[in-house]
């Protein structure tokens, strides 16, 4: 028998996650599969004006898939946010 390696690699697709195309939560996962976003661009560019809750969210469905966002603050009321896993 042969064990093949595991990929921890792999980031869910929107539609994986159950995220209705169009929502904030979707469009702010989708952004994060291309790189680093700010609560700024958030705000500015989604519209989202509840970005935390909407990060919030979108960490409680990633937690099964052992993929995580991580923030780091990067100036006062600026933080920037990662997929990590």
């Amino acid at each position: 028998m042969t064990q093949t390696a595991l990929d921890f690699s792999h980031k869910p697709t929107p539609a994986e996650l159950g995220l209705k195309p169009g929502n904030h939560a979707n469009l702010i996962y989708s952004r994060l599969l291309e790189g680093e976003l700010t609560n700024a661009e958030i705000v500015r560019g989604i519209g989202c004006f509840n970005s935390t809750g909407r990060v919030s969210d979108l960490r409680a469905k990633l937690k099964p898939y052992l993929v995580e966002i991580e923030a780091r603050q990067v100036k006062k009321g600026l933080f920037s946010y990662r997929l990590r896993g």
